[in-house]
């Protein structure tokens, strides 16, 4: 992973979360937003770092990939670590 992937990434999900949140309510509101991420991915790739449109949206997309593997295992990591702590009971207060 880049950082250009990285930047690239988050200026798409800032752009579909700015586009999501003007039309709240609207019928259309997700496929906007995937409009409004790729547009800004090829835009910024290919005029901000001179980069191949592909190039730009696979920077990107490995980027996301990359945050979800992680974001995945954390969250695998943190169940195992808390059934280990807790002996595998269920923490409840009765």
């Amino acid at each position: 992973m880049t950082a250009r992937g990285a930047v690239l990434a988050l200026l798409g999900l800032a752009a579909a979360y700015a586009l999501s949140n003007f039309l709240d309510g609207f019928g259309w509101q997700a496929g906007l937003g995937l409009v409004a991420f790729l547009t800004t991915v090829l835009l910024v790739g290919t005029l901000g770092f001179r980069m191949h449109p592909e190039d730009a949206v696979e920077e990107a997309a490995t980027a996301i990939r990359d945050t979800a593997a992680l974001a995945i295992g954390l969250v695998l990591l943190t169940a195992a670590f808390l059934t280990a702590l807790t002996g595998g009971h269920s923490p409840t207060t009765t």
